[in-house]
């Protein structure tokens, strides 16, 4: 169950949920990449190239460049990163706190079940682990073509995520599909949590593609072990 004490770093476009196991969160607009480095000061940052895929690597495989769009941390000493501007991140960490990460889900990875292959990867110990969805765009701010309902009419939780705004054009519930998909790998939903803020309209607290275009500018979502590590993994 997620029991850790979130606070936010005033004036300093920060929010970090931590405990003596891990810490995790994710910084607002304006937040430099420096600025995560001075937040770990002696711990690597492993940043990937972002593919809108279903690949998710160990820090072992990691290398400067390399793409993936999750990463699962086995030991402490390095942070995991993932940039979303819309996407959702998706915090995952065991109860013991040896073993975490952070995925990056947009519509494609979700359609590619980036989250059944992460469920693949920590096989029979999935139920011991909990999930939380960062700042991403909600469905009330994301209208989609139809292609996408073809895309996905073939998940059980289609009906659950599209809903029709006019004829051709779609609301899309990107958080109900990665619940719903959660859900029905065998995580309970106690485990599952949700900041409830939306990129879109945040009123400028968050970067948004679909709401500012091609700024560059990212939100940063990291997470980090402090304890000791699964061996094996």
């Amino acid at each position: 169950m997620i029991e850790l004490a979130a606070r936010t770093a005033a004036g300093h476009g920060l929010s970090i949920h931590e405990d003596e196991r891990l810490a995790f969160g994710y910084t607002e607009s304006g937040f430099p990449a420096v600025d995560l480095k001075r937040l770990f000061p002696s711990q690597q940052l492993l940043f990937l190239k972002q593919a809108h895929g279903n690949r998710i690597i160990a820090p072992r495989d990691w290398r400067p460049g390399i793409e993936a769009d999750g990463i699962l941390l086995d030991r402490p000493g390095v942070v995991a990163v993932i940039q979303t501007a819309d996407c959702l991140p998706l915090f995952f960490f065991a109860d013991d706190g040896q073993c975490g990460g952070v995925i990056h889900v947009g519509w494609r990875g979700l359609q590619q079940g980036i989250e059944e292959r992460l469920a693949a990867l920590l096989g029979s110990e999935l139920g011991e682990f909990s999930f939380f969805l960062g700042p991403g765009i909600e469905k009330k701010c994301y209208e989609v073509g139809e292609n996408l309902l073809e895309l996905f009419a073939e998940k059980a939780y289609v009906k659950e995520v599209f809903s029709m705004n006019r004829p051709g054009r779609y609301a899309l519930d990107l958080k109900a599909g990665l619940k719903s998909s959660l859900s029905a790998l065998g995580i309970a939903p106690g485990r599952i949590q949700d900041c409830r803020l939306c990129t879109y309209c945040s009123g400028g607290r968050f970067p948004s593609y679909r709401r500012d275009g091609k700024t560059g500018k990212r939100i940063f979502n990291f997470l980090v072990l402090k304890g000791g590590g699964h061996a094996g993994k």
